[in-house]
C-alpha cells in the first residue's frame, strides 16, 4: 500500500471532513506515492519518536497531534520541530496526523474514553465530546480513582462547589474542551472531565454548579492511541505503538 492508500483508509474511519477549520490533519511530511513497510502510531511526533520508528522498521508515523500546526518560519536543528522534520526527511519517514477528525470520529478519542469508563447510552456532546450514564453510580472519590485507573492518568483534579452525592451522568471531552462545560451542564451531567480549562472557565462552571475534573492532556488522549492502531491495522499493514512522551515527567515536590 502507498501513502495515498493509507490516507484513504484513515478517511473511512476518521473522515478528514470532520476536522475543524483551524486543524492540520493529513500528510505533513513525505511522498504520496511511497510504499508503506510498517506503521508507527503515537500521540506526538518528536525526534525520539522518529528515531524509534526507524528502529522498529516503520517508514510511516501516524500521530494524533499534528507536527506542523502553526505557520513554520524555518526548519533548522535549533528547534525541536525543526529537528523532528529533518530527522523524518533524513530517515525517509512520512508523517501523517489524525487530529480533530479522530477526536470526533465514531470509535475515536471520545468514544474510546467513554467505552473505557463503560458508560451506557453514549451520545455526542456538542459534536466534539461524549456523555453517557455510569452504572452503578459511584461516590465521587471512588469515581476519581476509577477514571485514573481506566485511562492510565497521572492525576485527576476535581473542582466543585456543591459536591455531588454520587456520579451517574458523565460528560467528557478529550484534550482541550474548556468551552464545552455549559453543554455538559445542559444535559444534566454530574461531572465534566477534560484536560485544559482556563481559570475563569473553571470559576464560571463551578459557580454555576458544575463539577469539573481536569487531567493531563497527553494522558487523556494517549488512552485512545491503541484503538487508533487497531483501526490503522485494518488496512493490512503491520502497525506498532511508539510510546515516546513529548513532555518530561512532572515532579511532585
Amino acid at each position: 500500500m502507498k501513502i495515498s492508500g493509507l490516507l484513504r483508509h484513515i478517511d473511512t474511519f476518521a473522515p478528514f471532513s470532520l476536522a475543524e477549520e483551524w486543524d492540520n490533519p493529513g500528510l505533513l511530511v513525505g511522498n504520496y506515492d511511497d510504499d508503506i513497510k510498517r506503521i508507527g502510531v503515537c500521540l506526538d511526533v518528536v525526534s525520539e519518536a522518529v528515531i524509534e520508528a526507524e528502529e522498529l522498521g516503520c517508514n510511516v508515523i501516524v500521530a494524533h497531534h499534528p507536527l506542523i500546526f502553526r505557520p513554520v518560519k524555518n526548519i533548522t536543528d535549533q528547534t525541536e520541530q525543526g529537528r523532528t522534520i529533518l530527522e523524518a526527511i533524513r530517515r525517509n519517514i512520512s508523517i501523517i496526523a489524525a487530529h480533530t477528525n479522530w477526536d470526533k470520529a465514531t470509535g475515536g478519542v471520545n468514544d474510546t474514553l467513554a467505552a473505557l469508563l463503560r458508560l451506557k447510552n453514549v451520545e455526542a456532546l456538542d459534536g466534539f465530546g461524549a456523555w453517557g450514564v455510569l452504572s452503578p453510580r459511584m461516590k465521587i472519590k471512588h469515581f476519581a480513582e476509577y477514571v485514573k485507573s481506566s485511562w492510565g492518568l497521572s492525576r485527576l483534579d476535581i473542582y466543585t462547589k456543591n459536591r455531588p452525592s454520587a456520579i451517574s451522568c458523565v460528560a467528557l471531552c478529550g484534550g482541550s474542551g474548556g468551552e464545552f462545560w455549559q453543554s455538559a451542564k445542559s444535559i444534566g451531567a454530574d461531572i465534566y472531565i477534560t484536560a485544559d480549562m482556563k481559570y475563569h472557565e473553571i470559576s464560571d462552571a463551578v459557580n454555576e454548579g458544575m463539577t469539573i475534573a481536569l487531567c493531563n492532556h497527553g494522558d487523556m488522549e494517549r488512552a485512545s492511541i491503541s484503538q487508533l492502531a487497531v483501526k490503522l491495522e485494518g488496512c493490512g499493514i503491520e502497525t506498532v505503538i511508539i510510546d515516546v512522551k513529548a513532555l518530561p515527567q512532572i515532579l511532585r515536590i
